[in-house]
């Protein structure tokens, strides 16, 4: 579809633009000269596209080539796990992934393959992705409290498209059915474009979104944003309530953060840490994440972990508890 190519081209775009601000070089040491970010998702992903706007930039700071790869599967259990048992611990492989991945993963599936604590080193987060619950314009919905109240007037007549099994978008709509105690039937899709396909089309009813990929079809009035899941409203949604205030604990965002294999020395993650930072402090870098509809996360190894650990505590109950499992 024409917005999705044309977001593609913005994105490759910004993410190699040529690099014109200033930067002092940072001590070289324990990092390599050839590094690679590896991605567990396709190309195009969050991930991906922030693990290549990092890398662009990076070199100007560490004198060290970075390139990316992708190493796909198993809803990046496949990337995850090959970094975890195989990759060099020497500082040139750092996995770039999403907190779905790395932390509801393993409550998820059977086997992934790695530990999201015995197995990494926390390093940096680098952007964070807000979601918004949308409605179909047919549907007589304009707050939170009108999608439980009509999910409890006829349970299971209407139905909510996510981009997945165990996806956020998933994840957070089973929350409120769980916290509600309302009944609406799941559709996964391959995705959230076709998802938002039948959302306009009206064969399905809701959809939660990364807002990237949202704005579009809100700005052009097809489809009506109903709550955003995040603890502070959307600064490009200023008027849609949180969630959070009409069902407590509604709350999730996909984070892109680094991480190292375990085993990869302090120094080395240190040094990638304070290199990550000073990409983020550039005004292009801070440009580019607000033109994905992001929000930069600025956190270290310490906040990382806490994090991480956090997610693992909030989204493993809600995992079991739905009974969703991928094998």
């Amino acid at each position: 579809m024409s917005f999705f190519s044309s977001r593609r081209r913005l994105t490759a775009a910004l993410a190699l633009a040529p690099l014109l601000a200033p930067v002092a070089a940072f001590a070289q040491g324990a990092l390599p000269k050839a590094i690679t970010f590896v991605v567990p998702q396709a190309a195009g992903g969050s991930n991906d596209v922030f693990a290549r706007a990092v890398a662009a930039r990076l070199p100007r700071v560490i004198d060290s080539n970075v390139v990316v790869e992708n190493r796909t599967g198993a809803g990046g259990n496949v990337g995850s796990a090959w970094v975890a048992r195989s990759a060099p611990k020497d500082g040139s492989v750092w996995l770039v992934t999403v907190n779905s991945t790395q932390t509801i993963n393993p409550v998820l599936y059977g086997k992934t393959g790695f530990d999201p604590i015995a197995d990494f080193e926390p390093v940096s987060g680098i952007a964070t992705v807000p979601h918004v619950l949308l409605a179909n314009n047919n549907v007589p919905v304009t707050t939170l409290a009108d999608v439980v109240a009509l999910a409890r007037k006829e349970p299971g007549k209407y139905s909510f498209g996510t981009a997945g099994n165990g996806t956020f978008s998933h994840l957070l709509m089973e929350q409120m059915k769980h916290s509600q105690k309302v009944q609406l039937t799941h559709v996964p899709y391959k995705g959230v474009a076709p998802a938002l396909t039948d959302l306009i089309g009206g064969q399905i009813h809701y959809v939660i979104s990364t807002l990237p990929a949202a704005m579009p079809f809100i700005r052009s009035g097809q489809l009506k944003p109903i709550a955003v899941p995040s603890l502070t409203r959307s600064t490009v949604l200023p008027n849609v309530p949180l969630a959070n205030d009409t069902v407590p604990g509604m709350v999730g965002e996909l984070w892109v953060a680094i991480y190292a294999p375990k085993g990869t020395s302090r120094e080395a993650v240190n040094q990638m840490r304070a290199a990550v930072a000073k990409v983020q402090a550039l005004p292009e870098m801070d440009e580019f994440v607000a033109a994905q509809g992001a929000i930069p996360l600025k956190v270290g190894p310490a906040e990382l972990l806490t994090m991480t650990r956090a997610e693992m505590e909030k989204w493993g109950p809600i995992v079991k508890e739905s009974g969703m499992k991928v094998d």
